[in-house]
Parts: structure tokens; C-alpha cells; sequence
């Protein structure tokens, strides 16, 4: 009996050896498999593809799921996913770090103009800034001559003596057609600095300014109107401004709408008038779900989690559902609708198609 009994065992175990090595291998070939086969990957990807979904991905500050992409973007010569690693993360605000001027420097070698300004800012690390400097300048020059609006807003923010932007720079591009500095211009003008004619012909510039800025594209610009719009109860018109932009998936739009609309953060100064508690749940909730959990050190969590507070189970049910339809045909991330972080010398040749129309007589 004693003889049988090692006997099964013996088979027995052999048995689970035989097993355990043929479910090993056919792990190991199931796994290969998957591996060829994931479409995600990737160097399954074009280089525009792989470009954007790892734009997308870092502007939703999913930074080391981004960086795969914008790496194999970068390496097949797109200078703008160079210059998105170079800004992923929090870079120090004082001290450019070694990963951030590898990066810069790669998309400046590409043509990337923001990178190379990045190079000849004080915090920069470059021992080249009078090199990046010089080529800049030679890069912008022709265009400036042509009034390319594009070409004049980079001189704005380029550094040079270390003073503030003067002005005049600002109207350049303003006047130009650049949208950003429509915007900037509308703002100054607003607060009453650079304007020395009459009161009345200022307001008429500011608003023209910033219908020019919206037009252009500019988000901050198209909020603007759409908001003061709805303060001065044009409801239906502001929404329609505002719309425009949660039609795109413009995450800060989203969210401030969110606040806004669920009146989660109450001002007895406000003069609001648009409240939608479902609604602003439902942008709230379509930005967590899309943005990184640490974004702004979890920032949109508590913010829905706030909108939620004074909703009914049945209502926050009806938010979650318009929010899932929301995501099925929308992507939510940051952007100004300007592609500033895009702006290389090809950009540049293109600006005045873009902006030249938009230029203020």
C-alpha cells in the first residue's frame, strides 16, 4: 500500500510539473502575443499620431504615460514633443534642470522658437544664450519686416535687458493680429494704463481689441465676452460664447463654468446670473475623470466633490451620465487655443495666414 501511495504521488507531482511548465509557456506566448498585438503602443504609431496622443496626455498632465509617445515623436524630428517633455512635471521656476535643457536644446536644434527663447531666459542653463539669442533674432527679423504678427509677439517676450515688456512691443503684435496680445493690450488699456485720448475711445478700443483676440482664437479672450455677457444677463448669447469653447474640452472653461454654475464657491459680490447645478456637476466631473488625479494637488477632485454636496443621489446619477456622454465625443485637457507651445519656424511662415486677417487698423 505504502509502495502505491509514493507511486501516485510520484505521478501526481509529475503531472503538476507538466502543468505548471506547459501553463508557463502558454503564459509566455499569450503575453508576446499581446504585446504585438497592442495597438497603444507606441511604436505601433505615425510619428503625428504618437505626437498627438502624447500631447494630449501631457496637457492632462499624465506626464509618464505622455512620455513614451512624445519620445518617439521627437526622435522622428518633431521639435514641439521635445519641447512638451522639456515642460513636463514642475520645472524649477528659478533653475532650468538637466532633463528640462536636454529637451530645449534638442527642439531648439529643431527649429522650436519657444525652446529657443526657453534658452536665453536668466533661469536657463544654456552656456549658448548669446548663440540662441543671435538666431532668434536672424529667424525673426525678415518676418517682423513682413508684419507677421506671430514674429512680433516672440520679440515681446524674448529677453533682452531684463525690463518688463514695454508697450509699444505689446501693440506691435496687438495691432498686428496676434491674439494673445489683443488680449493683453484689451487688458491694459482696460485698467486704464498706455491711454492718454478720451475715455470714450478707449472703451471702444478695449472691446475691439478683445473681439479681435476672440476671433483669433484666443480662449481667455472668448470667455471674457461669454461671461460678461451673462453678468449683463445676455444669457443666451454668453452661453453661446462659452459653448463654443466646452465644445473643444478646454479644461480650465470647464471647470470655472463648473464653479460658476453649481455656485460652489457663493460671492455676494457676484453678479452671476446662470445657475445650473447638474450641469456644472457634469463639466466638474468630466474634468476629474480626464485629468491626472495630482493635477493642481488633486484641484478638480475636490472641486466635484464640492458640486456634489448639494445635489440629490438622483440628480448626481443624471450628472454622471451626461458627463460619460460628454467624454464619449470629447477630449478634456488644457489648452488656449493658440498651439503656443507649437510655435516653430514653420508655424512662423504660416502665421500670417493665420493672424494677418485678424489685424487692427
Amino acid at each position: 500500500m505504502m509502495g502505491n501511495d509514493n507511486r501516485r504521488h510520484s505521478i501526481m507531482q509529475m503531472h503538476l510539473h507538466r502543468y505548471a511548465f506547459h501553463s508557463l509557456r502558454a503564459l509566455l506566448i499569450l503575453v508576446v502575443n499581446l504585446l504585438w498585438a497592442l495597438p497603444t503602443l507606441a511604436t505601433t504609431l505615425t510619428t503625428e499620431q504618437a505626437y498627438q496622443k502624447g500631447k494630449i496626455l501631457h496637457f492632462q498632465d499624465r506626464f509618464e504615460e505622455a512620455e513614451p509617445y512624445l519620445l518617439q515623436a521627437g526622435e522622428s524630428g518633431n521639435a514641439s514633443a521635445y519641447y512638451l517633455l522639456a515642460n513636463a512635471g514642475n520645472p524649477n521656476r528659478y533653475l532650468m534642470g538637466e532633463k528640462e535643457y536636454k529637451y530645449k536644446k534638442l527642439a531648439a536644434d529643431n527649429g522650436h522658437l519657444a525652446a529657443m527663447i526657453g534658452l536665453i531666459m536668466p533661469r536657463s542653463i544654456s552656456p549658448k544664450k548669446t548663440y540662441w539669442r543671435n538666431q532668434l533674432l536672424e529667424i525673426l527679423k525678415p518676418e517682423i519686416k513682413n508684419n507677421n504678427p506671430l514674429a512680433m509677439q516672440l520679440k515681446n517676450i524674448m529677453p533682452s535687458t531684463g525690463e518688463d515688456v514695454v508697450l509699444s512691443d505689446v501693440k506691435n503684435a496687438a495691432y498686428a493680429g496676434h491674439p494673445r496680445a489683443q488680449y493683453f493690450l484689451a487688458r491694459r488699456y482696460e485698467n486704464g494704463e498706455g491711454w492718454f485720448l478720451l475715455p470714450g475711445s478707449r472703451e471702444k478700443e478695449v472691446a475691439k481689441l478683445y473681439e479681435a483676440s476672440a476671433r483669433g482664437g484666443y480662449h481667455d479672450a472668448i470667455w471674457y465676452l461669454g461671461y460678461e455677457m451673462i453678468e449683463a444677463g445676455e444669457i443666451d448669447a454668453g452661453v453661446t460664447k462659452i459653448q463654443s469653447l466646452v465644445d473643444k474640452g478646454a479644461a480650465q472653461t470647464l471647470s470655472t463654468y463648473g464653479i460658476l454654475l453649481t455656485n460652489i464657491n457663493p460671492d455676494p459680490r457676484q453678479t452671476w446670473k446662470q445657475i445650473d447645478k447638474i450641469r456644472g456637476a457634469t463639466y466638474l466631473k468630466a474634468v476629474k475623470d480626464s485629468m491626472s488625479a495630482k493635477s493642481k494637488d488633486g484641484l478638480y477632485q475636490d472641486l466635484y466633490r464640492y458640486a456634489k454636496e448639494d445635489l440629490s443621489d438622483e440628480e448626481i446619477k443624471q450628472g454622471d451620465i451626461l458627463a460619460e456622454e460628454y467624454l464619449r465625443t470629447h477630449t478634456v485637457y488644457r489648452q488656449d487655443g493658440l498651439d503656443e507651445y507649437e510655435y516653430t519656424v514653420d508655424n512662423l511662415h504660416t502665421a500670417l495666414e493665420r493672424w494677418g486677417g485678424n489685424a487692427i487698423e
